[in-house]
């Protein structure tokens, strides 16, 4: 397994603490970086980068910090060159990733990157041990905080060593425990007999949404950690006027105060028609809703246009993904033709159909004469490929016939 960033290759062999696990942390570490090269901000705040034969290790890293994620590269790395102005980072890094051939699950804040065929959502249930240092609260403060979330780990402390916790759970668990010491591990709750926070639970709206519009309204919100639908704060200065800040929430969580994301998806094997056919059968819940466009020649194109909620996105890319997989091959007709100059014709088909869709010549073939009149002969263009790579060639070749388009004159 390899794991982003490349400082993971300085942790692994450490006693009781697997590689992923120390991998892990140091992606959280990670936050304090400002600049990387071949990264600058653009003045409406997204990114442009210039990565030049850099390792695709070292761009993910850059892109993890800004997203606010955990990036694990699941794949041999290789070197890559990319350009792009005005991004936001996780557009960019999915055009990196499916520049190289490769996709992602997404769970939570954790982004697997692999190949297609290899990517396995039991990242997301493997159990890893690793260590939280405190510096301002006991660990008994945060096991009592870690208790009323009800997350599946086991915790260990020593009474000789206060300022060291270590915790068991899933890459998931490990990240909210991770969210949460760095929420309460404050100079300002030293020597505190009790941790004071609030709860905040939406119904209509994600938590990351109520952070976005109470600081639109003036409420800045720097300590807290998102738990379901719940948010838990810890920002002291706060609690005086809490009544009124609850006030506000629950004038906010309305499903008026949802917002949409937009996204292109560059699709691999599939057309742009039959993913939008297909992702339509997918149930997002109720209220979800999941719109896509499509653009001309969608029987043969490869973008999609995805309109959705925020909170949906990673859900709708990893659907996406499970779509855009390569099927097994098969063997179909394409085309035919008759004539004596059948053979010929399809030959030159075939060159055509080729160089259109990607698909090499080696995987297409001409059958012997089909028909009994040997002054009429009658010939088939068949392939061996993938049944959505079948569809291409046969929605190319009708194409081709004659009266299958207009003229443009």
């Amino acid at each position: 397994m390899r794991i982003v960033p490349r400082l993971a290759s300085k942790v692994r062999g450490k006693s009781g603490i697997t590689a992923l696990t120390a991998a892990l942390a140091l992606l959280f570490t990670l936050a304090a970086l400002s600049w990387c090269p071949g990264k600058a901000w653009a003045e409406s705040g997204k990114l442009s980068l210039d990565f030049r034969g850099a390792d695709i290790r070292d761009a993910l890293s850059v892109l993890a910090v800004e997203m606010g994620v955990t990036v694990i590269l699941d794949s041999e790395p290789v070197e890559i060159t990319f350009k792009g102005e005005n991004l936001d980072p996780g557009e960019a890094l999915n055009l990196i990733i499916q520049g190289q051939g490769l996709a992602s699950v997404q769970k939570d804040n954790i982004i697997v990157v692999g190949e297609p065929g290899k990517l396995r959502e039991s990242y997301f249930s493997e159990m890893l041990l690793t260590r939280f240092d405190t510096y301002y609260v006991t660990t008994d403060q945060i096991k009592e905080l870690l208790s009323g979330l009800e997350l599946e780990i086991s915790v260990l402390s020593l009474e000789a060593n206060p300022g060291a916790l270590w915790v068991q759970g899933t890459a998931q668990s490990l990240q909210k425990v991770r969210e949460l010491v760095n929420a309460v591990d404050l100079m300002e709750n030293h020597q505190l007999a009790q941790l004071e926070y609030r709860t905040v639970t939406v119904t209509q709206i994600p938590p990351p949404r109520v952070v976005e519009l109470l600081g639109s309204a003036g409420v800045m919100l720097e300590h807290y950690i998102i738990y379901g639908n719940q948010l838990l704060v810890f920002e002291k200065k706060l609690f005086p006027r809490w009544e009124e800040i609850e006030k506000l929430i629950a004038q906010l969580d309305t499903i008026s105060a949802r917002k949409e994301n937009s996204f292109v998806y560059q699709l691999r094997n599939i057309s742009a028609r039959d993913a939008a056919a297909r992702l339509q059968r997918f149930d997002f819940g109720s209220g979800n809703e999941v719109k896509t466009i499509t653009y001309n020649n969608d029987n043969l194109g490869h973008e999609l246009l995805v309109i959705c909620p925020p909170h949906l996105e990673s859900t709708v890319r990893e659907a996406l993904t499970s779509i855009d997989l390569t099927r097994n091959k098969i063997r179909a007709p394409v085309t035919s033709a008759k004539g004596e100059t059948a053979h010929t014709s399809l030959a030159n088909t075939r060159s055509l159909l080729s160089e259109l869709s990607g698909v090499s010549m080696a995987n297409m073939y001409i059958s012997g004469n089909l028909s009994v009149d040997k002054s009429a002969p009658s010939y088939v263009l068949w392939a061996e490929e993938s049944p959505d790579k079948i569809k291409e060639l046969q929605d190319l070749a009708a194409s081709l016939s004659p009266g299958s388009g207009e003229s443009g004159e």
